[in-house]
């Protein structure tokens, strides 16, 4: 075990500093491997355990009509998680209502999917913008859908014509990169 005078005897000499800065950037590199494997582990997880079934989500819009995942197969989907607290995701409106304008009528959906638990904010959201994009409400913390606990927002998922994961994207996505995204999954 080392003890704080032998750290400070190594941190008097150049090559001891250097050592220890080895040390830890060696550590910060398995870390980081381990994060990124971790996070190619979950998607392929995510994607796995969609089957042949596709992806799930389910619920109610926010004007009462019922949307199901389900019924979109054969299209691309633009799956959005937010919040109403989210800056970023409040900056992105603007963009998200574009797109889904530009795309309306093509073989594209886009679905916005509210984590807010508190619904009257969600509702003074919607009433104080004109937004179009369809937006469900996921008030069950329990998640019973095809996907996992939102820890960052926003995040984008997009799903395939065949229902199945095709891509995922934690924070925001610039203008460009969604529509470049958008588009390669709508080739034939």
């Amino acid at each position: 075990m080392w003890k704080a005078e032998s750290v400070s005897v190594v941190l008097a000499y150049p090559v001891g500093r250097a050592i220890l800065l080895g040390i830890a950037m060696g550590l910060a590199k398995r870390f980081v491997h381990a994060v990124f494997l971790a996070m190619l582990l979950g998607v392929a997880a995510l994607s796995h355990a969609a089957g042949d079934g596709g992806t799930r989500l389910s619920g109610f819009l926010t004007d009462g009509t019922p949307f199901d995942l389900v019924d979109q197969r054969g299209k691309v989907v633009m799956v959005n998680f937010w919040a109403t607290w989210c800056p970023a995701c409040r900056a992105d409106w603007p963009v998200w209502q574009e797109v889904y304008e530009r795309y309306q009528g093509s073989d594209f959906e886009m679905v916005a999917v509210s984590i807010d638990r508190d619904k009257k904010a969600l509702d003074r959201f919607l009433e104080r913008y004109t937004y179009t994009v369809p937006v469900v409400w996921r008030f069950d913390s329990r998640e019973k859908d095809g996907f996992p606990a939102i820890r960052k927002t926003p995040t984008t998922y997009f799903i395939g014509r065949d229902g199945q994961i095709a891509g995922v994207r934690l924070g925001r996505i610039s203008p460009h990169r969604l529509t470049e995204t958008i588009e390669a999954l709508l080739q034939p």
